[in-house]
């Protein structure tokens, strides 16, 4: 468990938020100190470039978030963007804004009087022949040189990763010659399964295939039980282990609800120095309405009414679910349940656990379909 810098217990440390970093990163050490030790190598290491594949919820942003601060520490400048039409310009003009942010660049913004020379004019910003006639590729090589050549690293975080796209094959190749050249150059994306699977069987993406990759999978339960029992501690809280499992039980190894879960608790302790089972109680029935409504339920209003009627036909069973038996209950043909079986698989939602057998990826969606929640 890994503890963030500077933060004090006098608030609730639990941050239930998505995209927000929180004060604790769980049962995800060794994932850090890899790609960390990547940074810390020279260019090329082999843990530079990595994919961090998880289910929704699994903490693949925050992960990332928690990487960006500690590459910075590390001399890197980090450009965070989301995969999407405008990557390509936001990784620009997020290497521009960090690098005027320098100190450095803030002394001494143009290093000679033949600047324009070298495709810049002042700082870090291009001459206009450079920004007029030159594509992602160019510019993206000069402002790495001229990183590079000021000792300072440049880290690319992509989250969100959906499929691959031109604008992923464009920064790919790019990135790939960057290596090449000798650039101080690192990047992490994140994505769910399917969608990175999309990527990597991208012919033209060979290089990506080299990256390293790394499954998110859900925590162990004596970790987030750990993670409880030391929040409390530092708070003077009084707790049974019996108790605290419940607790821990609860959450499903599902980062975003260890995060719920204990918002809960702590709110729910209303001062008391004792945490008992109904605060238990309180907080995993509330964490539960929370996770219906910020999760659940926005992941099955983009839905259409056929793919709600695959998953409606896999929450009849309590575990697992034969794809076979789905057919059958919902009298269709393979080729239509293969067809729904990938859409859902795509959004995240379900997943195969062995062949021929999907299960949720989403604790408590079951439950929610059957009527339970």
């Amino acid at each position: 468990m890994i503890k963030r810098k500077g933060q004090s217990n006098t608030t609730n440390i639990f941050s239930p938020t998505f995209g927000y970093r929180p004060k604790y990163i769980v049962g995800r050490d060794n994932e850090i100190s890899e790609f960390m030790e990547g940074i810390a190598g020279e260019p090329g290491h082999p843990n530079r470039a990595t994919f961090f594949i998880g289910q929704r919820g699994m903490g693949k942003t925050v992960l990332l978030l928690d990487l960006a601060e500690r590459s910075r520490e590390a001399g890197f400048i980090v450009v965070r963007v989301v995969a999407g039409e405008t990557m390509l310009d936001d990784i620009i003009e997020g290497i521009q804004i960090s690098g005027e942010r320098l100190p450095e660049e803030r002394k001494n913004p143009v290093k000679s009087v033949s600047a324009g020379a070298f495709g810049f004019s002042v700082g870090l910003s291009f001459t206009d022949e450079i920004r007029k006639n030159f594509g992602f590729a160019t510019k993206l090589s000069l402002l790495c040189e001229a990183l590079t050549k000021r000792k300072k690293g440049v880290l690319f975080l992509i989250d969100e990763i959906r499929a691959s796209t031109t604008e992923i094959r464009v920064f790919a190749t790019t990135y790939q010659h960057l290596v090449g050249d000798g650039m101080n150059v690192a990047v992490a994306m994140a994505g769910l399964p399917n969608a990175i699977s999309s990527v990597l069987n991208d012919k033209i993406l060979t290089f990506l295939n080299r990256a390293y990759k790394v499954y998110l999978n859900p925590l162990q339960i004596a970790d987030v039980s750990a993670c409880y029992a030391k929040a409390l501690s530092d708070l003077e809280i009084k707790f049974d282990a019996k108790t605290l499992d419940a607790a821990a039980c609860a959450t499903d190894g599902y980062p975003y609800l260890l995060q719920l879960v204990g918002y809960h608790m702590l709110k729910f302790l209303n001062g008391e120095s004792t945490l008992t089972e109904t605060t238990v109680e309180l907080a995993v029935y509330n964490s539960k309405r929370a996770l219906v409504s910020d999760v659940l339920l926005p992941c099955l209003n983009s839905l259409s009414a056929e793919d709600k009627r695959f998953l409606k036909a896999m929450a009849i069973d309590n575990e697992e679910s034969r794809v076979s038996d789905i057919r059958d209950r919902l009298q269709v043909g393979k080729s239509h349940a293969q067809t729904y079986r990938k859409r859902l698989m795509e959004a995240g939602l379900i997943h195969s656990s062995s062949r021929g057998v999907l299960a949720f990826s989403i604790p408590y969606l079951g439950q929610y379909l059957r009527g339970k929640i």
